[in-house]
């Protein structure tokens, strides 16, 4: 019987806790940048005057504005979409019919 306590990062159920919390940080930190590159997007959408006013009569600023939105909320419905199957995944694994 070993009455010695294990260190968290020599053990194996260490290393498995470690990678666990690796991997929450790096979604976290993944999902944070998303959502922040998705709303500049939005705010650069109804920024200042037009882009390029010199381009076709500025009619080419409708386009780019338009583009920015649409792609600010993309980005947040996809970040939304992974993290509602993120968790649905991970509960999956833990409620699954294989328990």
């Amino acid at each position: 019987m070993n009455n010695q306590r294990q260190n968290l990062f020599t053990s194996p159920k260490g290393h498995t806790v470690l990678t666990t919390i690796r991997k929450i940080l790096t979604r976290m930190i993944g999902v944070g940048l998303m959502l922040a590159f998705g709303f500049w997007l939005l705010l650069a959408s109804n920024m200042g005057p037009a882009y390029l006013p010199h381009v076709m009569n500025g009619a080419l600023d409708f386009w780019i504005r338009m583009t920015f939105l649409g792609l600010g909320l993309g980005i947040w419905m996809m970040t939304a979409v992974w993290l509602i199957w993120l968790t649905l995944r991970c509960l999956y694994r833990l409620f699954g019919p294989h328990h």
